[in-house]
């Protein structure tokens, strides 16, 4: 039942496990357009219930589409992308690439597992951050057939509800509402 609050850019780093109980709230602030990336090696452990999912919104007092950056889920798994003359690696868009490369996606791992959302509802996510290179409800880059993504709803997004760049993860019950 707690409410937490992204500020900026949140990267979950060097094999960190980040794990969100059912019920809670995490809030993307629109000033600062808090957006949260899993990097590569690392997990996303929200499983929320039934009646507890785990909402992520905008922490404004009258939400909009847009209002905050969404996740990003980077993995392993193979994509067919090329960065700076690299086969099989990609920068995600949406400007979350920074010099220590957290923003890179892909490698040579199928079964590559980025974690679980179960139960997760996200709301007024995704921008624009340069013409054709958006943020959206939930960006996956790469992203292994070992992680779970089941019962989500994306609602209200600026851009895409999802976005896949590669990967074999499996996603089933999705929603995309208003987008």
């Amino acid at each position: 039942g707690n409410t937490y609050k992204l500020k900026g850019i949140v990267y979950v780093v060097e094999g960190a496990k980040l794990t969100i109980e059912p019920g809670v709230i995490i809030q993307g602030e629109r000033t600062s357009r808090g957006t949260l990336v899993i990097t590569r090696g690392t997990q996303i452990l929200a499983n929320g219930a039934v009646d507890k999912p785990i909402v992520f919104t905008s922490d404004a007092a009258t939400p909009a589409m847009g209002d905050w950056g969404g996740i990003v889920i980077l993995g392993r798994a193979k994509t067919n992308a090329t960065y700076n003359g690299v086969a099989g690696l990609g920068e995600i868009e949406g400007g979350v690439n920074n010099s220590e490369g957290l923003g890179l996606y892909g490698g040579a791992d199928d079964n590559d597992n980025s974690g679980s959302l179960k139960y997760v509802r996200v709301e007024y996510a995704g921008y624009a951050y340069l013409p054709d290179k958006e943020l959206n409800g939930i960006t996956f880059g790469a992203v292994g057939r070992e992680t779970t993504v089941d019962y989500v709803q994306v609602s209200n997004a600026a851009d895409d509800s999802y976005e896949w760049f590669g990967g074999t993860v499996n996603c089933t019950h999705l929603i995309s509402y208003r987008t």
